[in-house]
């Protein structure tokens, strides 16, 4: 497919999607919507848990759990496709099986964050897999993991791929900073943190101003470098996932509730960080009721398009 034609399909389906009566009131009978969850049933990182401390046993074990936790909180998740590098044992997480996630609990999970291969060996696959997997309604955007992934988000020989990306309109995340997969162990198990630096989606965001960049994470130890970033770049949003509220870093917190209100979404990283914790804890926060809305719902919604 062309990227003219591609470009064409993608606006008709994006019309299709404002009628749907579910994406208009998503964002009124959820309490929030969490845009970066990550499935406890496949591609768990059991190291990562111990890391944010998590009982395992607490985790859902089942789909239904997992809908179901959600659902009791009244909010609406976001599901990753992707799977980490690190975990090498089990069934994988994959974008087929949180498709069939989202399909099988509607009300519960507003779509999926779809995830593509990075390496080097099939570039024109990535490219059509891109293409199919952005025509699919339930796909919402994508995700990636630049240091588990190996790869840097302003490397020219991947600007194909944001070419198409950047024309379906829908967003596209970027782990950014530090990352808890291959910490404290020999060579951050071949993990490198400089490819999650938050300046390398400045070139990004230069040169594709059409393209809706997520910054996932506060950055840390780079949470300056991404509110310039974010700050300067109309096309950047950040998220709070990762963090409990009240551990997210102090110029960090100021700049959500300030100058990035509008910019700013909520996320926790379920299953590293806990849904009911990070609801009472952003609660916490003391925000004004119009920013604390805007960023539990308003911009994902308006983002999203649900």
């Amino acid at each position: 497919m062309t990227l003219t034609k591609f470009s064409h399909a993608h606006k008709d389906l994006e019309r299709s999607e404002v009628k749907s009566p579910r994406s208009q009131s998503l964002g009124y009978f959820m309490r929030a919507i969490d845009i970066h969850v990550h499935p406890p049933t496949r591609g768990l990182d059991t190291d990562a848990c111990h890391y944010f401390r998590r009982d395992l046993a607490a985790l859902p074990k089942t789909d239904d759990e997992f809908a179901g936790l959600f659902s009791k909180h009244d909010v609406s998740a976001m599901l990753i496709g992707w799977h980490p590098s690190t975990v090498r044992e089990g069934t994988k997480n994959s974008n087929e099986y949180v498709l069939q996630l989202a399909a099988a609990h509607p009300q519960t999970f507003a779509g999926v964050l779809a995830s593509l291969d990075m390496g080097d060996d099939k570039p024109s696959e990535r490219l059509t897999r891109a293409e199919e997997l952005a025509i699919n309604p339930l796909v919402r955007g994508f995700k990636f993991h630049p240091p588990d992934q190996g790869f840097y988000p302003n490397d020219r020989k991947y600007y194909a791929l944001w070419e198409i990306l950047a024309a379906t309109g829908k967003p596209v995340m970027f782990h950014t900073g530090f990352t808890v997969l291959g910490a404290n162990s020999d060579g951050g198990s071949g993990i490198a943190l400089d490819h999650g630096r938050p300046v390398h989606l400045d070139t990004l965001a230069r040169d594709f101003p059409r393209m809706k960049i997520i910054a996932a994470h506060p950055g840390w130890p780079w949470q300056e470098e991404l509110l310039g970033v974010a700050t300067h770049k109309k096309n950047i949003v950040v998220d709070t996932s990762g963090y409990l509220a009240e551990q997210l870093p102090e110029l960090f917190r100021k700049a959500i509730s300030g100058r990035l209100q509008d910019k700013a979404l909520f996320g926790t990283d379920f299953p590293y960080v806990d849904l009911e914790k990070a609801l009472v804890s952003f609660d916490k926060l003391g925000l004004k009721h119009a920013i604390k809305e805007k960023i539990l719902q308003g911009t994902a919604s308006r983002l999203f398009r649900l």
